[in-house]
């Protein structure tokens, strides 16, 4: 088992949320370097989320995860009553260029397969409240975007723009805990941005890359 702490992080802020799909396949495809050459639907797992400040984040329950050169780079924690399968086709007829992103994925030849964990799920006391929608860093360009609404380092035009108004909060800890069949991810926080309508939070990896 291989154990994460800190990677590009995407959390579902209630089911079917479109941009989190489309934004989590789709950032950096652009690049010279495509992003990732594979990726895993892990479904019916336990992502266990815990803070100490009363931040309405639910544990998920089905995730996504991508890898370059077989390490894991990406992870989309996804509601359990998303249907993965329908939101999946549709980030992948998503424009790039003169092509939709399915095609530019086999010609790339990005690799793919699903696991089922069959895990009763766990919830928390906010799985049925009114989620706030969390954008999670762990480097610096991407915290910049974030700020300004972006949910991609890239732009895409995929964000959160409702109040880019923000207040760091120093005391403050989230955890994501999630164990797959080959991974191990133990991703923490220390501190992040609250939007002065409370409906977006950034939070900051503490293993975060300041360059």
């Amino acid at each position: 088992m291989v154990k994460i702490e800190s990677i590009d992080l995407w959390t579902e802020q209630h089911k079917n949320h479109h941009d989190c799909f489309n934004g989590a396949f789709i950032d950096g495809v652009e690049r010279e370097e495509f992003p990732y050459d594979s990726f895993k639907i892990v479904r019916n797992c336990n992502c266990l989320i815990s803070n100490n400040n009363n931040i309405s984040i639910g544990n998920k329950h089905h995730a996504i995860i991508f890898y370059k050169n077989s390490l894991p780079i990406r992870l989309m924690v996804i509601c359990r009553e998303t249907n993965i399968d329908d939101l999946l086709k549709t980030a992948l007829k998503q424009k790039v260029g003169d092509f939709l992103l399915s095609q530019l994925l086999t010609e790339k030849q990005i690799k793919s397969c699903e696991i089922n964990l069959n895990e009763k799920p766990l919830f928390n006391e906010f799985n049925s409240t009114n989620e706030i929608d969390v954008g999670s860093c762990d480097r610096f360009i991407l915290m910049k975007n974030m700020l300004k609404g972006s949910y991609t380092e890239d732009d895409t035009g995929l964000g959160h723009y409702d109040s880019n108004k923000y207040t760091y909060i120093q005391n403050l800890f989230v955890k994501y805990s999630l164990k797959t069949d080959d991974e191990i991810f133990e991703i923490e926080h220390e501190g992040g941005f609250l939007n002065e309508l409370k409906t977006r939070i950034i939070i900051l990896q503490k293993h975060f890359k300041s360059c």
